[in-house]
């Protein structure tokens, strides 16, 4: 759903010097408005897509986008971590946009947008003002206000949004399911994505809600009519492929959350018939999947109480994912040094037991991969509470 500035600012200029020396004065008449959705690539920041806007006439082919950003801003990666990142707008020559998706080897998908004279004017002059260098930064948001919803609403602002009908069905019942179909091609971002997204993206979801995401609008717009007093008309009065899309051989991963979630289990398991033979207790093993287990629920409230990140609140995972297991390690550490008997474990048992019991009822869908784990956290536990009178482990 975005584009490197890094790679555009050449572009980026050239088209503005282009629309001011091109579209003085605006011919709307003789111009044609169209909505331009480019397929998935394979960078976590192209899973979902893109959405332009086309605008042609006699003198000028631009391609207008909500989707600029660069790696190079000052703490990027801190902002984006605590949804402060801003985008910007920014228009490229139609050609030079063409070619970079080609080169991506995606497809780009054309849908015509017939308005009036009036309509495209004003669209064009709205367009303009928000790429001036004044107005072009935006504070992105990827659920309600990222490159595909603004072109959604400068579109239909336009058009008339109570003018719009969507005829098409709800392609998703909650935006979780939409962000799965899109996302189940690399498992590990399906799987980070799930994890600090919480209970709010498993609402039920509308058709506007779910436009957040290119190819949802896309098909959106291909069915739906603008309604007036002279009857209904199609909202795209044509579609056409302008890019098919290449596909590219995929090498299959077998290292996937959900398997590494199982050799985890299986490696607890081995750990524990090793300490059985050889009556000792492997307490590393301990520090470690409790470090990754409290880090990981460090991160998780860390994002609910201070990321402006939609959905990332009323995450029910910090019931056993929390930072308490950090707490617990001195706790840990002393049982191993003094060779006393970790009690303490029985918290470990009820957060995990209390995520297991309330998982049907909470309002959450939790990735699959995250109940072996935590099998693995509550089968560890148990075997600490009961060594001795089940194994006959002696630590003296």
């Amino acid at each position: 759903m975005t584009r490197t500035l890094t790679h555009t600012i050449k572009q980026l200029f050239i088209a503005f010097a282009f629309i001011a020396m091109a579209l003085q004065p605006v011919r709307a008449g003789e111009a044609r408005v169209s909505l331009l959705t480019c397929s998935p690539g394979e960078e976590v920041y192209e899973l979902f897509g893109h959405t332009a806007l086309r605008y042609t006439d006699d003198k000028s082919d631009i391609v207008f986008g909500y989707g600029y950003f660069s790696f190079n801003t000052p703490n990027f990666v801190w902002r984006f971590i605590l949804g402060e990142t801003d985008y910007m707008a920014g228009a490229v020559d139609y050609s030079s946009f063409i070619e970079e998706y080609r080169l991506r080897g995606a497809g780009v998908t054309e849908q015509i947008i017939p308005l009036d004279s009036l309509q495209k004017e004003q669209l064009l002059r709205a367009l303009i003002t928000n790429c001036r260098m004044e107005n072009r930064v935006y504070r992105y948001n990827y659920f309600y206000n990222n490159c595909t919803t603004k072109i959604r609403d400068i579109l239909t602002e336009h058009i008339g949004a109570g003018n719009i009908e969507y005829n098409a069905p709800l392609q998703a019942a909650t935006i979780r399911e939409a962000l799965a179909a899109h996302t189940a091609v690399q498992p590990w971002s399906e799987f980070g994505i799930n994890l600090l997204l919480g209970a709010d993206i498993d609402a039920p979801a509308t058709s506007d809600v779910l436009q957040f995401l290119p190819a949802y609008l896309m098909n959106d717009f291909a069915t739906a009519q603008i309604t007036g007093e002279a009857g209904n008309r199609p909202l795209v009065s044509e579609q056409k492929e302008l890019l098919q899309p290449v596909e590219k051989a995929k090498t299959p991963n077998h290292l996937t959350p959900f398997n590494c979630a199982l050799l985890l289990l299986l490696f607890t398991m081995i750990i524990m018939l090793c300490e059985v033979r050889s009556h000792r207790i492997f307490w590393g093993y301990d520090i470690l999947l409790m470090g990754t287990q409290g880090l990981a629920g460090t991160l998780l409230l860390f994002m609910t109480t201070c990321s402006q990140h939609p959905a990332v609140d009323n995450n029910f995972l910090l019931i056993w994912l929390n930072p308490l297991p950090l707490l617990l390690l001195p706790l840990l550490i002393y049982c191993a040094i003094k060779h006393k008997h970790p009690t303490f474990m029985w918290i470990q048992v009820a957060m995990v037991v209390a995520f297991i019991i309330s998982a049907p009822f909470v309002p959450q869908h939790y990735p699959a991969p995250i109940f072996i784990y935590s099998t693995s956290i509550l089968v560890r536990s148990i075997f600490h509470i009961y060594r001795e009178r089940i194994c006959e482990l002696s630590l003296y």
